[in-house]
């Protein structure tokens, strides 16, 4: 899971939030903080704000910056709740408006 940061007051408050990334634990292996810049090209946070058991990226010039790696945890299978609410999603389709063209690159 990767939870994308643009602000530092969206980081904050996310870092207040430890059922969110509890869920984000318990669905995927890994968790990872990707954390953007501020107006003055500055990291909006730094790893040691963020909890240990996730990793945490900084956005530097175009590039993704590993500043901890996240901890790999073995994720056994995904409850059958969240499994059943994702088969009953159904995906939002872009517009036809003559534009885009589904190609098989097989």
């Amino acid at each position: 899971m990767h939870e994308i940061k643009v602000s530092r007051a969206d980081l904050l408050g996310d870092l207040k939030r430890p059922d969110k990334r509890a869920a984000y634990l318990a669905l995927g292996g890994a968790c990872w903080y990707v954390l953007g810049q501020d107006a003055r090209g500055r990291p909006i946070g730094s790893a040691d704000e963020v909890p240990s058991e996730c990793g945490v990226m900084h956005c530097e010039g175009g590039r993704l910056i590993v500043a901890r790696a996240a901890p790999r945890r073995p994720v056994e299978r995904l409850p059958f709740a969240v499994w059943m609410a994702l088969a009953r999603a159904t995906p939002l389709l872009p517009p036809d408006d003559g534009q885009c063209e589904l190609v098989d690159a097989r």
